[in-house]
């Protein structure tokens, strides 16, 4: 099993990495594909052993090699048969780091130990902009297809049926409900109605461009799986909605429930019924389009101060964030109709509601201001679109990107002389640091650049709305008490001799004993001195 970086395309590098249980392999730098063919011609697989390996410290040894994390942009390829030993403990370093070097994660996965593709593979690949490619026995797939967009999904299992993760339709969770209150409380609906029977229910909202869908639930006491139903809108089309024109089946494994639904002609649209009994302690499920599907969006955050080339993944609570919203195939919608959400995966709590406006020059982005509040917690959300379609029902769609905000915040607040570098100059960036969780925490800064340029971090100066002007402090880390913020200034200094036009990328560190938030900004060389 191997990791590999590569740089594209003005200075090709890869680094090798190789991984098992128990042992990690250093890391190998190659500057030439023929020298690093001839590396990994004279690799050999040890074979043998449980099917679980050490993948996320393969992944971490690569990722802190100073030739990857300097360097924005970059792939790793995971080549392994196994699943994960210790990513459950690891992913989430993993993906934070990406986010922020603007890496990704792509798994090839040989006919896999497990039965499937290892959960946290997929999280990883997902949420990097990767993807997770799983080749079964005898099958054979043209990993080069990936580089040229051919792969439009961030999971596929070569030779079986797959549907499209970014066609994700819908969510939700029911009640949890301990055996002692429900004996003390008696039962209770936590649903407006009855439906055949079934106490509990959640509408699922299909529309014309969805063809065939497939519904996936979890629910406890597993005895209950075989109770739960897929009911057909009542309302509907009496021609679309027949028997005659879709089928649909039940799968029912352990706890777990799939249905598939496919439309003979076109889909029967309206509100479908997921029903399920009301002695369910636990209860989720969520909803996604099979095959082809002809509207999707996509969704980030962007910092308006570093400009379009910083996309923070990571939004802050309590402060102003945009969210860039790109809807594919916007002709088929009513732009006035569009409304995002903020959904929780905790209890799919939906937190804020905002109508889009489409941004100048572009009928089909939308930038949203938010102010996360901070009651949402820390626990991750989703981005919900709804609108009308032209032919008139309407459509529901989530993010494929699940987005973890951080109770602190780390954002660039200004870049000196025209984010450039100039010979025997220093260029100085303002960061601040704010500590916005309920309790004080201690933070830590540290900076680095691409060329290895000598940088300073400077005191913090510490800011509260109680005081009149900043408190300085000298010190590295520093106690920022809770509702305080911190504004470093961190200076890089030019050397005499620069390469006009080369990117310089300067990342910056702000960690805590729960917390690591990491920005960067990239600064190019010149040979004039023309700047503020």
């Amino acid at each position: 099993s191997s990791g590999i970086n590569a740089e594209w395309p003005l200075r090709p590098g890869y680094i090798v990495t190789t991984f098992s249980d128990p042992n990690i392999g250093q890391t190998r730098v190659f500057n030439t594909k023929d020298g690093l063919m001839t590396h990994l011609d004279s690799l050999e697989a040890k074979i043998g052993g449980d099917c679980e390996e050490k993948t996320c410290l393969g992944m971490l040894r690569a990722m802190y090699n100073p030739n990857f994390i300097r360097k924005g942009n970059a792939a790793m390829y995971i080549f392994t048969d196994a699943g994960s030993k210790d990513c459950k403990r690891l992913s989430y370093n993993i993906i934070r780091s990406f986010q922020f070097c603007k890496a990704s994660a792509f798994f090839i996965l040989f006919d896999s130990c497990r039965t499937n593709i290892d959960p946290h593979y997929a999280k990883i690949a997902q949420q990097t902009g990767g993807f997770c490619l799983l080749v079964r026995d005898n099958a054979v797939y043209n990993i080069t297809d990936t580089v040229h967009g051919a792969f439009e999904s961030s999971s596929l299992v070569v030779g079986e049926d797959s549907y499209e993760t970014n066609s994700k339709i819908g969510q939700g969770f029911g009640p949890y409900v301990t055996q002692s209150r429900r004996s003390s409380v008696h039962k209770r609906d936590t649903e407006d109605n009855i439906v055949n029977g079934h106490s509990s229910k959640k509408n699922i909202q299909i529309d014309e461009l969805i063809e065939n869908f497939k519904v996936s639930v979890a629910i406890s006491p597993k005895e209950l799986a075989e109770q739960v139903e897929l009911l057909r809108p009542l309302n509907g089309d009496p021609t679309l909605c027949a028997d005659s024109n879709y089928e649909q089946t039940k799968s029912v494994a352990d706890n777990g429930v799939i249905f598939n639904v496919k439309s003979t002609k076109c889909p029967c649209v309206g509100n479908w019924t997921l029903a399920y009994p009301t002695d369910a302690t636990e209860f989720s499920y969520s909803v996604a389009s099979m095959g082809k599907y002809t509207l999707s969006f996509d969704a980030y955050f962007v910092d308006d101060v570093a400009g379009s080339q910083n996309a923070n993944y990571v939004p802050c609570l309590q402060v102003e964030e945009y969210l860039v919203i790109k809807l594919n195939q916007g002709s088929q919608v009513v732009p006035e109709t569009l409304v995002a959400k903020i959904v929780g995966l905790s209890g799919n709590y939906v937190h804020m509601t905002t109508r889009l406006q489409a941004s100048r020059g572009s009928s089909n982005t939308y930038t949203v201001r938010l102010h996360l509040p901070a009651n949402m917690g820390t626990d991750g959300f989703r981005v919900l679109l709804e609108g009308d379609i032209l032919r008139g029902s309407k459509f529901q769609r989530l993010s494929t990107a699940i987005f973890y905000p951080t109770s602190s915040c780390f954002r660039i607040t200004q870049v000196r002389n025209y984010y450039a570098l100039f010979p025997k100059t220093k260029t100085s960036l303002t960061f601040e640091l704010s500590n916005n969780s309920p309790v004080d925490d201690v933070f830590t800064l540290v900076c680095s650049n691409s060329e290895n340029y000598e940088i300073e971090v400077g005191d913090p100066k510490l800011k509260h709305p109680s005081l009149k002007r900043y408190l300085m402090v000298r010190s590295n880390p520093v106690l920022l008490p809770a509702g305080y913020s911190a504004s470093y200034s961190v200076t890089v200094n030019a050397p005499k001799f620069l390469m006009k036009g080369r990117t310089v990328i300067v990342n910056c560190l702000a960690s805590s004993s729960t917390e690591q938030m990491m920005e960067f900004v990239r600064l190019t060389e010149m040979n004039d001195k023309f700047y503020d």
